[in-house]
């Protein structure tokens, strides 16, 4: 299964259901838009109601529908043009439920995503089998709605919806709405996220494919899903391609994001975070997967940095602060309220620098030391308002939650070269950690209390009542690294030694990889490893046990005689 139905919505109004969306792939096109097989590539198009290019072809012309003049959702909270419940005339009710919690019609949407006003979605559709998928343009309208409500949160770095929608309508940007789709279709059950992949893959091996930061946007989304898809090496491939083309445009530079802002403050910001979010993808699918190096080490950048979700969301772009400025707070009198998405971009600074270090050398070697401080710094040093995942209205900080996630991880990843912890447990290559070395011995305990407290903490993110399907993948590979550390800990303990903590614990990984495999095939893969592993453990202190218990048992029987024939020889 590629996606997760959860739960249902209620409060849907007759007016909205009674509505029914046009699809215009069999009238003449309203508007100037080009049919998308045309857009996506950057062709003219006739706009006939099958255009000369897609009946030369013989692949379905589909147009998109314009979005000038939209007027948001409708009283009731249920947006019309968007969600409504027909596609092709081939579904009838009862079907899609989009929601991972429940809200009635009088909560408040954004307690439920931090950024989105994410519109309910109607639940009249007929359930369907993977051979009835399909990707019409009412299903592209569904994953994109997905993708906006599911995803975007994790990574923030498009315009928040609205003003997304405007920028899709007025420029031709199919390849990213493709990309969009990929990673949506994964939460839609009646979409195929198989046709979205090979549709990008067409674009990307075209002869002239798009030049400009949407398709940079679009290859590190693109990256995402294949990544979250366990196709790490195609995503590596993806991630350094959107580094040369960002490189090519100047995407690192201040000025470029000025120049090429189309007239608005938000999507100038977008193009800020682009590069940001370029940098932070590279080093983590690097770290987290222990390859160890990045093609964009030591490219100088002076992006000011990310301003907070709620100014970007509403258009308030505050003045602009440098990464300088924030390695000198502790040391500054200025009282600057930093973004959580710049504590992120910190922590993966402190992953990068754990990378580029490759320490293999002593455990009182200075750098480990040095890298060690980097990481507690980062946590002494968080404002007070960033103490908690949740902000005074109840809404979830995504980007604070990541950095936590990486600084854990960052932690295991620098200690674990020098723990005491045995190595039964990681001898089974994990699929998100596929270099990942046995956990060696050491002189030094220090090391083995560090990674257990780091993916201690990272079991803990699993009980933050947040569904798990809105944090970013890489949490999947972040509960690998964790449960390695735990079956480790685990398989080294004394037979008899009370182990109910360590089991709560890998339970709690199994349960959090479980909840998020119907969307992402990773997740999936490291469940059965973990699995796989926690059951031969298990089985070894079983029968470990019983040998105990039996020697036990002969030792005090034998006892036992022992002290019966001294007390005869006595009397």
């Amino acid at each position: 299964m590629e996606a997760e139905s959860t739960a249902s919505t209620t409060g849907s109004s007759p007016r909205s259901s009674g509505r029914k969306a046009t699809v215009a792939s069999h009238d003449r096109p309203t508007g100037s838009s080009a049919c998308i097989s045309c857009r996506s590539l950057h062709l003219k198009c006739d706009r006939l109601p099958i255009c000369s290019r897609c009946s030369t072809q013989g692949i379905k012309c589909i147009y998109l529908k314009s979005r000038r003049g939209y007027r948001g959702s409708d009283r009731n909270g249920i947006q019309s043009s968007w969600i409504n419940n027909e596609e092709t005339g081939s579904q009838n009710p009862g079907e899609l439920e989009l929601l991972s919690t429940t809200f009635s019609q009088g909560d408040t949407p954004s307690k439920i995503s931090s950024s989105v006003d994410f519109q309910q979605v109607s639940k009249d559709w007929e359930p369907t089998t993977p051979s009835s998928r399909t990707n019409g343009q009412a299903c592209r309208q569904r994953c994109i709605e997905a993708f906006f409500h599911y995803f975007y949160d994790s990574h923030p770095f498009l315009p928040p919806r609205n003003e997304f929608l405007q920028v899709l309508d007025g420029n031709s940007i199919g390849h990213l709405e493709t990309a969009i789709c990929v990673i949506g279709a994964r939460y839609v059950p009646i979409a195929s996220p198989t046709s979205f992949t090979i549709e990008f893959d067409s674009i990307l091996a075209s002869s002239s494919p798009p030049k400009d930061a949407s398709m940079v946007q679009a290859m590190v989304l693109f990256a995402l899903a294949l990544d979250g898809c366990n196709d790490q090496k195609r995503a590596s491939q993806i991630l350094i391609r959107a580094q040369s083309l960002a490189l090519e445009l100047g995407m690192n530079e201040r000025e470029y994001a000025v120049l090429n802002n189309l007239g608005s403050l938000i999507y100038e910001e977008s193009l800020r975070r682009t590069w940001w979010e370029l940098y932070i993808v590279s080093v983590v699918a690097a770290g987290f997967h222990g390859r160890g190096t990045f093609h964009l080490s030591n490219i100088m950048f002076n992006l000011p940095l990310p301003c907070k979700e709620e100014e970007f969301a509403a258009g308030c772009i505050p003045p602009f602060h440098t990464i300088e400025e924030f390695d000198g707070l502790p040391f500054s009198d200025d009282n600057i309220e930093w973004s959580s998405y710049t504590y992120r971009i910190a922590a993966v600074r402190n992953l990068e620098r754990i990378l580029q270090s490759n320490v293999l050398i002593s455990p009182d070697n200075s750098t480990i030391h040095r890298q060690d401080a980097y990481l507690v710094n980062w946590g002494f040093h968080l404002l007070e308002s960033k103490m908690s995942y949740f902000d005074q209205f109840g809404t979830f900080d995504e980007m604070l939650f990541q950095a936590h996630m990486i600084t854990d991880v960052s932690s295991i990843l620098l200690h674990r070269n020098f723990s005491r912890l045995e190595d039964l447990a990681v001898q089974t290559r994990m699929s998100c950690t596929e270099q990942t070395q046995a956990l060696g011995p050491t002189t030094d305990s220090i090391h083995a209390l560090k990674i257990a407290q780091a993916a201690s903490n990272i079991s803990k993110l699993v009980a933050l009542p947040i569904p798990l399907l809105r944090h970013t993948h890489f949490f999947i590979c972040a509960l690998a690294l964790s449960s390695i550390t735990h079956l480790s800990l685990w398989s080294a303990l004394p037979a008899m030694a009370p182990d109910h903590d360590l089991k709560q614990q890998i339970l709690m990984n199994l349960g959090g990889l479980k909840a998020v495999a119907g969307a992402w095939p990773a997740a999936e893969v490291g469940y059965r490893q973990v699995s796989k592993v926690a059951q031969k453990i298990y089985s070894n202190r079983k029968d470990t046990m019983r040998d105990v218990f039996w020697l036990d048992f002969i030792d005090k029987d034998i006892m036992t005689g022992l002290i019966e024939s001294a007390a005869a020889i006595d009397t």
